[in-house]
């Protein structure tokens, strides 16, 4: 009676020619694929009841498997033996020998990862995720260098306390630590620092950078810190009655200045220092005698139409004439610029305010308030209907004043334009205009 085990010798195995299969019982098989060199693999019948559920869903009624031992004769036949033994040790346990190796492996994965993971956590720092991942993402899009400027303060400057510290390991703690200390005297600057940090923070949580329930939400410090005030914050504006002195000045400084241009372009139209930075020849229609601002370039993102005053025109052909398209003998592509730099790109963000910071008369004020002066000369020195020069600033106006607006085209904001442009040229006193229109308004007619 032949042995049910260990039946092969090593001189069997080395003499077998390649393509020979040998039983060495018990399940263990070798194969032969050269000279003195073959496989190992055990077979068996599998007990797992997913494989099993997993061959009847195929249609199969085979629940027989085999399983790699290694290669002859890097893994020797003893080797091959003590491998087979304790996979028939599992089988009478229960247990597919290769459902085991799997899970043993998927649990090596998983530690391997894990310390892996928690190696990342201690070398990603609060500093590095705000610098390499945070800020990217949360950056997009913004155009506003200022903007840009405070948001990487933040979270170099505010938070500097948190910059060295591993993301993973901060704390309510930590965040009230930053806080604290600011809260009471820049409020302001604190609660927008504290709103930056909990968008990190959801941020990292989203991308399984942190863990936990996030440490600079407000429900976190609500009863520890006072409620953040909410204070109106309003752009320094000069007065309506010193309006035709500062126009002046400005046009003092034409001869040199695009900025200088662009800033009076500004004070007449009543407009956004982005809307005329980035308006385009393409904008203009001198023969209606307006300035169309699309809507992706307006805070209400809703087409704007802006009449041209006389003295508008004026501006603009003092622009075209200096345009860099002129130094070849063009004028200027639709698409060009209206305020361009000598490159033909926009003037910068910052020009016309640093023009006006440069006149030492009105270095307090802002290009964006002269909005507000606008609008408190037009509101308190004239008759003109308050639902046209809200509609002239492009503010969001409500239900009642949107039907006005329906019936309320361009054309009846021009004799409101064309008074303010006299007011700025000093024709008209600023307290006087009453809804007195000069008489060159008169010239332009029809309705849009």
């Amino acid at each position: 009676m032949s042995k049910p085990l260990h039946r092969l010798t090593v001189k069997q195995i080395e003499a077998a020619a390649p393509g020979t299969a040998l039983a060495d019982g018990g399940g263990l098989l070798y194969r032969a694929t050269a000279k003195a060199a073959g496989k190992w693999s055990f077979k068996f019948v599998s007990p797992d009841a997913d494989f099993r559920a997993g061959q009847i869903a195929k249609g199969s009624k085979s629940f027989q498997r085999a399983m790699g031992l290694g290669a002859f004769p890097a893994v020797s036949l003893a080797a091959a033996r003590e491998k087979a033994t304790a996979a028939r040790d599992l089988l009478a346990k229960g247990i597919d020998p290769i459902e085991d190796d799997r899970r043993r492996d998927e649990e090596t994965r998983q530690r391997a990862a894990s310390i892996a993971r928690a190696a990342s956590e201690q070398a990603m720092t609060f500093g590095r995720y705000a610098d390499r991942h945070f800020l990217p993402y949360a950056l997009t899009g913004f155009t506003n260098p200022a903007h840009i400027q405070q948001w990487q303060a933040s979270f170099a400057t505010h938070a500097k306390a948190l910059r060295d510290m591993p993301l993973a390991s901060i704390t309510r703690e930590d965040v009230l630590r930053v806080l604290q200390p600011i809260w009471t005297e820049k409020m302001e600057t604190a609660s927008r620092t504290r709103q930056r940090i909990e968008r990190l923070f959801a941020h990292a949580i989203q991308n399984g950078h942190y863990r936990g329930d996030n440490p600079a939400s407000w429900r976190q410090f609500d009863a520890t810190l006072p409620p953040p005030r909410v204070e109106p914050r309003h752009h320094p504006a000069v007065p309506h009655d010193q309006i035709a002195a500062f126009v002046a000045a400005v046009r003092a400084k034409q001869a040199d200045s695009m900025a200088a241009l662009m800033l009076e372009w500004i004070a007449l139209a009543a407009c956004r220092t982005g809307e005329a930075r980035f308006a385009t020849w393409g904008e203009i229609d001198l023969k209606r005698k307006v300035w169309a601002v699309p809507a992706e370039r307006m805070k209400m993102k809703r087409d704007h139409i802006v009449p041209i005053t006389q003295r508008m025109e004026e501006t603009l052909a003092e622009a075209k004439r200096r345009h860099p398209a002129r130094e070849n003998g063009e004028d200027p592509a639709a698409s060009d610029y209206v305020f361009a730099s000598g490159k033909g790109r926009p003037l910068s963000e910052m020009a016309a305010l640093m023009l006006m910071r440069r006149m030492e008369a009105y270095k307090d004020f802002t290009t964006h308030g002269l909005r507000s002066t606008f609008k408190d000369w037009a509101g308190e020195q004239t008759d003109f209907p308050r639902e046209l020069i809200e509609e002239q600033l492009a503010h969001q106006l409500g239900e009642v004043e949107r039907a006005y607006k329906r019936g309320s085209a361009y054309e009846r904001r021009r004799p409101l334009m064309e008074a303010w442009a006299a007011v700025c040229a000093g024709e008209v006193p600023a307290g006087g205009a009453g809804n007195v229109v000069p008489l060159r308004a008169t010239a332009t007619g029809g309705q849009a």
